[in-house]
């Protein structure tokens, strides 16, 4: 079972790599986190959205994405729209700015909550 996380936005793509990058280095999700591409149709416009799986194996494994997804917002403000989908299919689609830092944590462990 696994979450999904897009991002949306200008910077999309820049911040996609640096929160691949923050997950990368927590124990809990090491090994676990990877960019999945789409593939786009030749007659296709534009860039296919890049999504990243983060594998939640083990026991409050959301609990600990929701932490450390909340923390990554928190200090790093992206000017990003975030959809997190947890693994049983639930998901919010949030616009970082219209969140209170409290209330992120709260609303992404209740997605990714088993």
């Amino acid at each position: 079972m696994g979450a999904r996380i897009r991002l949306s936005g200008q910077e999309a793509v820049t911040e996609l790599v640096q929160l691949t990058e923050w997950l990368s280095r927590e124990d809990e999700f090491r090994g676990r986190v990877e960019v999945e591409q789409p593939e786009v149709p030749q007659d296709a416009m534009g860039g296919a959205a890049e999504v990243l799986v983060v594998a939640l194996g083990v026991q409050g494994a959301g609990t600990a994405l929701a932490t450390s997804l909340s923390i990554w917002i928190k200090h790093r403000h992206p000017a990003v729209d975030i959809e997190v989908t947890g693994p049983d299919g639930r998901s919010v689609k949030l616009s970082v700015r219209d969140y209170a830092s409290s209330d992120l944590g709260d609303l992404l462990r209740e997605v990714l909550e088993r």
